[in-house]
C-alpha cells in the first residue's frame, strides 16, 4: 500500500459528521442503502440500454437515426455506470452483498472490470484524491492536472484540446487501461489483489463478451467500417460524460491538491478535511442533473459517505454544509454544472500557462 499517512487521531471533523448523520438516519427509520427510488431508476436505464441497442441492430434505420442512437446509447450507458455501478461497486446499492455484486458487473458489460475498478475507484480515488502520484485519476496523457505535475509547451493549449480528449476516456478504458492494469497488477503506488480463477475468467469473459456485443455482431451486420463509426460515436458520447462528471468534482480552481511531507509522507490533515477540501459540488439544485448523474454533483458527501447511496445525497448534504460552517472548512460548491465546467477549463488553461 502507498506510504502516505492522514493525521486521524484525533479527527473531531469527521466524528461529528458521523455522529450527525447517524442521527439523521436513526430518526427517520431510514436505511443508508438504496430504495425504490433507486430500483424505479434501474427499472428505467437498463431496459432503456437494451431497447435503443435492439433498435440500431433490429431495425436498421436510417444514417442520422443511427447515429443519434449510437449518442443516446453512450449518454444511457454512462447514467447505468453513474446510477447503478457506481452505488453497488461502493457497496451502497443494496443491503444485500450478492445483488450488489452482481448489479456492479454492469460494469463490465460496458467494457470495464469492476474487480480493477473497486481497487483504483474505492482505495485509491477514495484515499488519496488529488495527490499527485497516487490517485490516477488526475494522471491522464498530456493533460497537467495537478500543479504538482511537470508543465509541457502543449500544456499551453489543454483547456482547447480536453473535451476532444476526454471523447475517448471510455475507449481507452475499455481497449487499454484495464489489461496494462491487470497486467502490471499496481495502480500508481497500490498493488491489485491478486485476482482468484474465477475473477480472471469473469475478467475475460466479460470483455469479450463487450466486444461482441458492440463490435462484432454489428460488423456481421452492417459490415466493419458502420461498426467502427457506431462504436467511436458510442464510446465518445459516453467518454466526455464519464470524463466531464468526475473532472468537475476535483478539477476545478478551487479544489485543492496536497502533497505529503517529503520525509513523514503525511498530509497535515485528518482523511475528512481532506476529502472537502479536493472535492467540489456543482448544480445541486437541478434534480435533473441529480437524477441523470446518480446523485455525483454531491460530491462532496460522497466522499466523506461512499457507503451511503446517492439518494440520500440530497438530505444528507445540509447536515455536512452545517458542520463545514460550525468548523470552518470551505464548502465548494458551483451553482451549476456549466459554471463547474468553465472553472475546469479556466483551471487547465492556468495550470497549462503557469507553473501553479
Amino acid at each position: 500500500m502507498s506510504q502516505v499517512k492522514f493525521i486521524n487521531n484525533p479527527r473531531p471533523f469527521k466524528q461529528t459528521l458521523d455522529a450527525r448523520v447517524k442521527h439523521y438516519f436513526e430518526t427517520h427509520h431510514l436505511s443508508e442503502k438504496g430504495n425504490r427510488q433507486l430500483y424505479i431508476k434501474s427499472a428505467v436505464l437498463l431496459p432503456l440500454a437494451i431497447a435503443v441497442y435492439l433498435s440500431l441492430i433490429v431495425l436498421h434505420p436510417a444514417v442520422w437515426i443511427s447515429i443519434l442512437l449510437c449518442v443516446s446509447l453512450g449518454f444511457v450507458l454512462a447514467f447505468i455506470g453513474f446510477n447503478i455501478m457506481h452505488d453497488a461497486a461502493h457497496g451502497s446499492y443494496s443491503s444485500s452483498k450478492a445483488l450488489n455484486e452482481i448489479m456492479s458487473l454492469t460494469l463490465n458489460l460496458m467494457g470495464g472490470n469492476a474487480y480493477i475498478w473497486k481497487v483504483k475507484h474505492n482505495i485509491v480515488h477514495h484515499t488519496y484524491t488529488n495527490i499527485n502520484g497516487e490517485d490516477e485519476d488526475i494522471h491522464v496523457p498530456i493533460l497537467r492536472l495537478s500543479p504538482d505535475q511537470p508543465r509541457r509547451w502543449y500544456h499551453r493549449y489543454q483547456h482547447l484540446y480536453a473535451p476532444v480528449l476526454y471523447m475517448f476516456t471510455s475507449l481507452m478504458w475499455v481497449l487499454f487501461n484495464d489489461y496494462y492494469k491487470y497486467f502490471a497488477r499496481k495502480i500508481e503506488s497500490t498493488p491489485i489483489p491478486r485476482m482468484s480463477l474465477s475473477e480472471k475468467m469473469i475478467f475475460w469473459g466479460s470483455k469479450l463478451l463487450n466486444l461482441a456485443i458492440f463490435l462484432l455482431i454489428p460488423a456481421w451486420i452492417f459490415g466493419w467500417l458502420p461498426a467502427l463509426i457506431g462504436l467511436l460515436i458510442m464510446h465518445g458520447s459516453m467518454g466526455i460524460t464519464l470524463a466531464l462528471v468526475f473532472q468537475m468534482a476535483h478539477c476545478v480552481e478551487d479544489t485543492r491538491f496536497p502533497m505529503p511531507q517529503p520525509e513523514s509522507k503525511k498530509i497535515e490533515n485528518e482523511w475528512a478535511l481532506h476529502e472537502v477540501a479536493t472535492t467540489a459540488n456543482f448544480g445541486t439544485n437541478s434534480k435533473l442533473l441529480y437524477w441523470l448523474i446518480g446523485g455525483l454533483n454531491f460530491q462532496i458527501e460522497h466522499h466523506l459517505f461512499p457507503r451511503i447511496s446517492h439518494v440520500h445525497y440530497p438530505a444528507i448534504s445540509s447536515i455536512v454544509r452545517e458542520v463545514c460552517q460550525e468548523f470552518q472548512v470551505p464548502y465548494v460548491a458551483y451553482p451549476s454544472f456549466a459554471s463547474a465546467v468553465r472553472s475546469h477549463l479556466r483551471y487547465l488553461r492556468r495550470l497549462g500557462q503557469s507553473g501553479r
